[in-house]
């Protein structure tokens, strides 16, 4: 789906409800006689204020039980013990079925859980080889009489969601047996993907029809600073001269950007999972045209569907066309930086309630053995069902030897949706590597001369081979300062003027920015505290790669046009880009080591801890500073007001890649900007793979 650059993961709940939730496993709080009460089973948004009606009787309810893994403390010690460097066990990975064996819930809990969901009058409709839920369907009428609960319709988000009045109730003999029910509440359609075009006003989606067409605004730059624009009357941030922003870098250029071209090693051998909402029907011939196009060798893409999914018709709240996009990109991404590793991607269900369900059937079937997470909620006040189902499948992974990426959102500190900063989940997760966003500058070796725009669709042409370089990146932390344009205005051709004045003073309002911040439900893990110094949470996020979309990546997709439905491309951003482009890498890593690295979060703070050149550290603070009147690093970026051409006119804004106001800077060293830094090239792979 083309999402704009507001926030992206939708806001949960308020901040301060974030307290009121653990990672592990709660003790069950007293309930009715004969009955525990699971802790954090109420959503905060389902508040009396919030309550519209009864949820109808008759309607379907499809939920997991969540059984806790037996001896959790063990499983999470072995996850790290294989994941460590200098751990007698390290690389020791578990097979699926020796983590079963030791860790999963015995069988007969697993009948106990079916037996009262048969009771209740519910269908059982699925129970993974690993036990970690049964997944059961039925009405609301049998939910409430199962659950011990009344099940509300709540106005929230901008939306009607369904919810438990009160705490979910469990009978007595089934405490410490189940840990958590998801799927009573509709908290699972707050889920959102983390990527943006940075457009403001999008074209309204149609619903199910591919994605609205979109094209980067001409004129636009071949790489950084390859166009520049006069703003005679718009000093800003040290210059009256501004870079105009990159048409969208080519997978050669971020190869480039990254040092991939200093490497023998593509991913080969590897499988690169990735998991999104539904699936787009042209997902294959689009990254098939894309890598035509770009150089890139034809893909290995193959597509399944977790069993047990939802699997009911199309609903109002989604459909398949809706998340095409991000599906493409995801797959793209990864393969610019793997080339050779084969793609899986796996579908949750068009009702965005089966994402733990996509991961634990990946994780526990050994599917990949890297896993790229797009998607996730904005803040950490999640329902303790959704805590659970991930963090503990995210510790089978690790023990398994599955490394998992995900992004850090695309809200930056979050400060505008709760007030104070916060991270996100799952990303804030100790079990997984946070992928932060940067925005980078890519230049070529030699400047090529006599490009024009057709060139990027050339795979002969030098945008879509080797010769490209990192010349700074920096934070992704978007200002927009919009510009007033006048009839003097000369930006048709080279040299390029605006004569137009800033439409407000300077900074200009948050376009979006990678997530980042230090967790209030996850202690920081000591991988992470032995590299970079104690704090009172996990920091996130543990690196970073592009997520500018004003310095983005280039994608093609069957797209709806005014004109039509066909392959297009456009510039797109957000750490949904950077997730998958490291995940990628993380392929390539495990070539180089010629057996699977898994979770990498040990072997990263280890490479940082030993100094060297494996991370580039982004350090604006440095290099350029961090106020309004120090010399930003910013580009102008030319709009379609109607996304499509100029026929509907241009909008133009400059584009700060890491505003003044927000409390996320990258500085030197660590930050809860960027992490550690993004990959440096060979030394990046020499680093984690020692």
């Amino acid at each position: 789906m083309r999402t704009t650059s507001r926030t992206l993961r939708a806001a949960a709940v308020t901040a301060g409800a974030a307290l009121l939730f653990v990672a592990a496993a709660a003790t069950p709080a007293a309930a009715a006689s004969g009955r525990s009460a699971l802790p954090g089973s109420q959503p905060a948004w389902a508040n009396a204020k919030a309550l519209r009606s009864a949820a109808p009787a008759t309607d379907t309810v499809d939920l997991r039980v969540y059984l806790p893994w037996q001896n959790a403390s063990a499983a999470a010690q072995t996850a790290l013990a294989v994941s460590t460097p200098g751990s007698s066990s390290y690389r020791k990975f578990l097979t699926p079925q020796a983590f079963r064996q030791k860790f999963a819930p015995s069988q007969s809990s697993v009948v106990a859980v079916q037996q009262f969901l048969r009771s209740a009058g519910f269908s059982i409709v699925d129970t993974p080889s690993n036990n970690r839920y049964v997944s059961a369907e039925g009405t609301v009428a049998q939910a409430q009489s199962a659950f011990g609960v009344t099940l509300g319709e709540y106005s929230a988000f901008g939306t009607t969601l369904r919810a438990p009045e009160s705490a979910v109730t469990v009978p007595a003999s089934l405490a410490g047996i189940v840990e958590s029910v998801a799927g009573l509440d509709q908290g699972a359609s707050l889920i959102q993907p983390t990527s943006t075009d940075g457009n403001g006003n999008s074209p309204k989606q149609n619903h199910g029809a591919p994605s609205a067409g979109f094209r980067a605004g001409q004129p636009c730059s071949l790489w950084y600073g390859e166009k520049t624009v006069a703003m005679p009357n718009a000093p800003a941030y040290g210059t009256s001269t501004k870079p105009i922003a990159p048409c969208g870098y080519t997978p050669a250029q971020v190869r480039g950007l990254y040092g991939l071209d200093q490497v023998a090693a593509n991913g080969s051998g590897q499988t690169v999972a990735f998991v999104g909402a539904n699936a787009s029907p042209t997902l294959v011939q689009d990254v098939t045209k894309y890598s035509s196009l770009h150089n890139l060798p034809a893909p290995k893409i193959t597509q399944l569907v977790a069993p047990g999914v939802y699997k009911h018709p199309d609903t109002p709240q989604q459909v398949p066309g809706d998340y095409y996009g991000e599906e493409t990109l995801d797959a793209e991404a990864i393969h610019t930086t793997a080339p050779g590793a084969e793609l899986l991607y796996v579908a949750s269900a068009n009702a965005r309630q089966d994402f733990d369900a996509s991961v634990n059937d990946i994780v526990d079937k050994h599917l990949a053995s890297i896993l790229s997470i797009s998607y996730g909620f904005a803040g950490e006040a999640v329902p303790q069902g959704f805590i659970n189902s991930l963090n503990n499948t995210f510790i089978e992974a690790a023990a398994t030897g599955v490394g998992v990426f995900v992004s850090s959102g695309d809200s930056g500190d979050e400060v505008g949706s709760f007030g104070t900063p916060t991270v996100d989940f799952y990303a804030d997760s100790p079990w997984v590597t946070a992928v932060g966003g940067s925005s980078a500058s890519v230049v070529p070796t030699a400047a090529p001369s006599g490009l024009t725009y057709a060139a990027i669709d050339d795979p002969a042409s030098p945008l879509n081979n080797t010769g490209w370089k990192r010349s700074f990146e920096v934070g992704w932390q978007t200002g927009l300062d919009a510009v007033n344009p006048t009839p003097t205005d000369h930006m048709s051709s080279a040299p390029y003027e605006l004569d137009g004045t800033f439409a407000s003073p300077l900074p200009g309002t948050f376009n979006g920015g990678g997530g980042g911040g230090v967790s209030r439900i996850f202690a920081q893990p000591a991988y992470q505290a032995a590299a970079v110094g104690a704090a009172s949470g996990r920091l996130v996020p543990d690196i970073s790669a592009l997520a500018d979309p004003n310095t983005g990546l280039l994608v093609g997709q069957t797209q709806a046009f005014s004109n039509g439905t066909y392959y297009d491309e456009y510039r797109i951003g957000g750490t949904s880009v950077a997730a998958p482009l490291t995940a990628g890498m993380a392929a390539v890593a495990n070539q180089v080591a010629g057996a699977p690295l898994g979770f990498l979060n040990p072997r990263i703070y280890a490479a940082y801890s030993a100094g060297g050149s494996a991370f580039y550290d982004v350090d604006q603070a440095d290099m350029f500073g961090t106020t309004v009147q120090s010399p930003l690093p910013s580009v102008l970026r030319v709009n379609y007001v109607d996304s499509e051409s100029a026929a509907g006119g241009l909008s133009y804004s400059l584009r700060t890649q890491e505003e003044p106001n927000q409390t996320l800077h990258s500085t030197k060293g660590y930050d809860t900007a960027t992490g550690v830094g993004t990959p440096n090239g060979a030394a990046f792979f020499a680093g984690i793979t020692k």
